[in-house]
């Protein structure tokens, strides 16, 4: 059992496996790489999900943008993944692009 203090400044204590996924989520783990423990990998991806709930909504509190609800209306993970990447890039470099969910590779000659 790891021991951490919460939002409202009481010592918890939580799981060593949840301690873990936050220690990994921290450090920018690829939430949707696989694990070989499967029930660390729920935990992570458990603890992304909550993070990106968070991320997204206080961004929506503070914007008055429309197109924010649009993508929302949308309940896909992916979905919720480009508005989270589009929340980071506006907030960088202040454009409204919204980034692709793959990566596009190079076609060779």
């Amino acid at each position: 059992m790891a021991r951490i203090i919460d939002d409202f400044g009481y010592r918890i204590k939580i799981p060593d496996e949840e301690f873990l996924a936050l220690t990994l989520v921290d450090n920018g783990i690829n939430p949707h790489k696989t694990m070989k423990k499967r029930s660390l990998h729920k935990k992570v991806m458990d603890e992304y999900k909550r993070r990106l709930v968070i991320n997204i909504a206080g961004f929506a509190k503070k914007s008055t943008k429309n197109s924010i609800t649009h993508q929302l209306s949308k309940k896909n993970w992916k979905k919720l993944d480009n508005v989270n990447k589009l929340i980071l890039q506006h907030s960088r470099t202040k454009k409204n692009i919204i980034p692709k969910s793959r990566r596009t590779r190079k076609k060779r000659k």
